[in-house]
């Protein structure tokens, strides 16, 4: 018998898997952590990828907005900002000519305490710090049109500035392949208009994890460019969000030199299984944002097989839309499409309402969470388990004495790989 503890909230849960029924217990690689963040960050800013460094790119004079993502996401920008304002601050540009930027995509607000937790005490307050909010249209204006047909409209302190730094992280995305780069721009910055119309693309990259060849990372690749962004510094973390890599310098550079970091770390291969135990850690914030963790887990379970979802979910469902989407019992898959095409509600939902539909329709999900009430789950197409230990003996019995079991202590955070893929 194998033990295994798999994140839950802040604490750990503790699981038990037959040593004859375990296929393999699945976690990213771990690679030495940077110890010194601040010298790691301040030679990262001096020895740009593809750029010259930041005081030979701004000028006394211009003014300078600074990305960064939001509060759902680890990024240590609250260590980065300081340095990265010392060189512009080097360079002749003062506080009132810089914008703090938190771009939140379709994500709600932070509150100040999270604002403040994101940017560092020594820079709340000090600092303009604004919240992207994708609804607010008269703040948005018109750059373009991709070529895949995507209208982008973006945030106004985002075009009027004269120079766009962003800081992010670069890690497993399920419509994106990798986080990182111009998605700082789309669908951080970008209008709900906009990310609705990249979003409609999400399902031409259906189980294809880690990919960077999907139509909707290559339109934001696009959209990003029509911005531009002059500078970005991009960190890759670790399965438990610390930092094992730093990136600066050209947004396209820097993404392929952290995406190449960023696979050693988080895709694994694996064989096929009948069963997927899978936590959403450190996704695991709402149902919404846990759910990557059932998409990641889908590409190496048999049709027939069981995904059992461990997400503590402290925020809930994640939004009433992604609800009302997925309790009607009566959509197929293609009904989602539907929704995309008609602007039926929140892209977002309806993109990932079509992934699950086909995951549903193939294997049978189960969870295990206190966030959202058992008849909420059920109506949403969840099977809820009372235990870990008892949902998985459950499963078990359910497949035979002969079936195969991944654990996934870090499912949303883990590309399993399966063989042949690439």
């Amino acid at each position: 018998m194998t033990q295994v503890s798999l994140p839950y909230g802040h604490s750990t849960l503790p699981l038990q898997v037959p040593d004859e029924n375990l296929a393999g217990v699945y976690r990213p690689l771990t690679l030495p952590v940077v110890e010194d963040l601040d010298a790691e960050v301040s030679w990262a800013l001096s020895h740009p990828i593809g750029t010259l460094p930041l005081p030979r790119i701004v000028r006394p004079g211009e003014r300078v907005v600074i990305l960064a993502d939001d509060h759902t996401r680890s990024t240590p920008a609250h260590q980065i900002l300081p340095l990265l304002l010392e060189e512009l601050h080097r360079s002749g540009i003062p506080p009132s000519d810089i914008a703090i930027l938190i771009t939140h995509g379709t994500h709600r607000a932070s509150t100040e305490e999270e604002v403040r937790r994101k940017v560092g005490d020594g820079v709340y307050g000090q600092y303009r710090i604004l919240q992207h909010d994708c609804t607010d249209e008269a703040n948005h204006l018109y750059v373009g049109l991709t070529s895949r047909g995507t209208p982008v409209w973006v945030n106004r302190a985002v075009l009027e500035a004269d120079r766009r730094i962003g800081i992010g992280h670069i890690g497993p995305s399920p419509y994106a392949g990798y986080s990182g780069g111009g998605k700082l721009v789309l669908p951080g910055a970008a209008s709900l208009d906009t990310i609705n119309a990249n979003h409609s693309l999400v399902p031409l990259g259906f189980r294809c994890p880690g990919r960077l060849d999907l139509p909707c990372r290559l339109d934001i690749d696009e959209a990003a460019a029509m911005v531009g962004l002059d500078f970005v510094v991009d960190v890759v973390l670790s399965w438990d969000e610390r930092v094992v890599g730093v990136f600066a310098g050209s947004p396209d550079l820097v993404f392929r030199a952290g995406v190449a970091l960023a696979r050693r770390v988080y895709e694994v291969p694996c064989s096929p299984v009948d069963i997927a135990v899978t936590s959403a850690y450190p996704y695991d914030i709402d149902l919404y944002q846990a759910v990557r963790a059932v998409e990641y887990a889908d590409a190496v379970v048999r049709p027939g097989g069981s995904i059992l979802l461990v997400a503590a979910c402290p925020e809930g469902i994640g939004g009433d839309d992604f609800y009302h989407l997925m309790a009607d019992s009566e959509k197929r898959p293609e009904d989602f499409l539907k929704d995309v095409v008609r602007r039926n509600g929140p892209v977002t939902f309806s993109v990932l309402g079509y992934a699950l539909a086909r995951i549903r329709a193939e294997k049978h999900l189960h969870i295990l969470t206190d966030g959202v009430p058992a008849p909420v789950l059920e109506a949403m197409g969840f099977y809820p388990v009372s235990s870990l230990q008892e949902g998985l003996d459950a499963l078990l019995k359910e497949h035979g004495p002969g079936a195969r079991v991944a654990v996934f202590p870090a499912g949303a955070a883990t590309i399993p790989v399966p063989e042949g893929y690439r």
